[in-house]
């Protein structure tokens, strides 16, 4: 089988400026490239350039500012390059480093972001509170280097600049994270300390750590401190510790907690109910979910479209108690929106059953409503016909019109097929491969290898391996490597090593993991070709 070809690389296009940029670029006139200038020609680029009068330190801030809200980290580091070759007067201050170390940490580069502030440093450009406020922002969010944060807010405080309260809810929030929990209550305490204003906020963090541990009593103490504090604990606060109740059945108590929700001042959400519905799902009560469903509607909440589908993916669990095409029905019932993904996830656990007919009857069920069936629809109805024995079937479904396979339907086939020892009827499947309209991918590649080689193929899948794409691709060699070597054939699996290395091609680690993979699961007791498999092992570490 030869590989389909892969479709074509969308061309790369420039992302367009902001309306911020283009305002900034106007005043800088030829500042940046001529490639990134809108509505110019090379000749009147020259002419700006020579005719422009000399640019300032706010120009150059102004812009930098632009591209820090832009995330365009590159054209930062430009500007900065630019303004350090510019007079004295233009040279990069604070508020320069400041914003390019922003840019760079919204385009996804915090590891640049505090090199530059090292970089700032060793230009003798002094930070201030907001350069020091950024970079615990970046060890902290970015980075999550809650003892780096922590080393540059005692910094800033010994030279006087006192941390502010977002700053220490930052670190908060990355100890927590991390599981440090000492550290994050602390840096509470410290906050208490300098009277500096707690909020919600500032608590959400403690509190999620208490409840992803199970540690009511903490959290109940922390809850109670919030009001001692004179912060008044939120819905979000709330919708975390009803979270922490669910994850250990104590739903009297997630009851108690909502009752007193007006006492307490605060109003349960569409979170609070999805919360506390999802855990009523874990604990197999369904029935008080689909109660507290209807209780959620009759106040004029909302489920999401994707908040039904969690709720409908446990109850589909339970395939004694609700027949999919009643769940659903009962869902639109109650005014929620039942769409495509809603029927998959119903139809994906009847298929785990093995009950074929109720898919087969949900999919019939939804090409009678205004639903269209996406890709996975079809990927689950022809997986469990195949599942079934009804190949003739998933056949049929696959030639369907309107249906557009894609990979997935590829590698399913191919494996159901091989594994009922149809692959002879899989001339349909390949016909489309060959064609381009389905590119295979390394799972389809990987299972044709498990599937030949365990059909007695040896000399069938050696040869496909050697005929992939350019020859050789490291996975299916992985794999091909992994049953030689299982199989004892070990012999083959080094004639393959050489012909590879002859190639000019490299032995990678993944193939040297399937190596080790199988010689262990065999056992050096049985493996008759030792000396040789460690001689190529050596080699592959470039220890021979």
């Amino acid at each position: 089988m030869t590989a389909g070809a892969w479709p074509a690389g969308a061309a790369a296009t420039a992302a367009p400026l902001s309306a911020a940029v283009r305002a900034a670029v106007r005043t800088l006139g030829g500042l940046l490239p001529r490639a990134h200038r809108p509505h110019s020609t090379t000749a009147a680029a020259a002419a700006a350039d020579s005719s422009s009068p000399p640019h300032t330190l706010h120009d150059y801030n102004r812009l930098l500012a632009a591209f820090a809200r832009d995330g365009d980290g590159d054209a930062a580091l430009r500007v900065l390059r630019r303004m350090r070759l510019s007079s004295p007067s233009c040279a990069p201050t604070v508020a320069s480093y400041t914003s390019a170390m922003s840019a760079l940490a919204k385009a996804g580069r915090a590891a640049d972001a505090a090199s530059l502030f090292d970089d700032m440093l060793a230009h003798g450009v002094s930070p201030d509170r907001a350069a020091f406020s950024l970079l615990i922002h970046v060890y902290s969010s970015h980075l999550h280097l809650p003892a780096a944060a922590h080393s540059v807010l005692l910094w800033m405080s010994r030279l006087g600049l006192p941390p502010t309260p977002i700053d220490y809810t930052d670190l908060v929030f990355s100890f927590c994270r991390a599981g440090r929990l000492p550290d994050a209550l602390q840096l509470l305490d410290e906050m208490r300390a300098l009277n500096y204003p707690l909020t919600p906020h500032t608590f959400a963090p403690i509190l999620q750590a208490f409840c992803d541990n199970a540690d009511i009593q903490a959290a109940d103490a922390l809850i109670s401190s919030m009001r001692s504090s004179s912060c008044c604990p939120d819905v979000v606060i709330y919708n975390i510790y009803i979270q922490g109740l669910c994850k250990i059945g104590d739903f009297d108590a997630v009851e108690r907690v909502i009752d007193e929700s007006g006492r307490n001042g605060w109003v349960p959400d569409a979170v609070t109910y999805s919360t506390y519905i999802a855990g009523l799902c874990r604990f197999g009560y369904i029935e008080e979910a689909f109660r507290q469903l209807e209780i959620m509607v009759a106040k004029g909440l909302q489920l999401t479209v994707v908040g039904l589908n969690i709720l409908l993916d446990y109850v589909a669990q339970d395939l004694d108690m609700w027949a999919g095409k009643e769940v659903l029905e009962r869902c639109q019932e109650l005014g929620f929106v039942v769409d495509v993904v809603t029927y998959n996830t119903v139809m994906d656990h009847f298929c785990k059953k093995g009950k074929w007919l109720r898919v087969l009857k949900l999919f019939t069920d939804l090409l009678k409503k205004p639903i269209t069936p996406n890709v996975q629809t079809y990927n689950i109805l022809i997986s469990c016909l195949c599942r079934a024995g009804k190949f003739q079937f998933a056949k049929f479904v696959f030639s369907s019109k309107g249906f557009v396979a894609d990979t997935v339907t590829c590698n399913i086939l191919i494996h159901e097929f091989y594994e009922a020892g149809k692959e002879g009827e899989l001339g349909f499947l390949f016909a489309d491969v060959n064609a381009g309209k389905i590119a295979p991918d390394t799972i389809t590649y990987n299972t044709l290898v498990d599937c030949l080689f365990r059909s007695g193929r040896r000399s069938e899948v050696a040869n496909f391996v050697k005929h992939i794409d350019n020859g050789y691709p490291s996975e299916p060699v992985a794999r091909l490597t992994y049953w030689l070597v299982r199989s004892g054939h070990t012999r083959e699996a080094l004639r393959l090593f050489e012909d590879i290395q002859i190639k000019g091609l490299v032995l990678d680690s993944n193939i040297f993991a399937n190596v080790i993979k199988a010689f262990c699961r065999k056992g050096p007791t049985e493996c008759s070709e030792m000396s040789q498999l460690c001689s190529v092992l050596d080699r592959m570490l470039g220890i021979g």
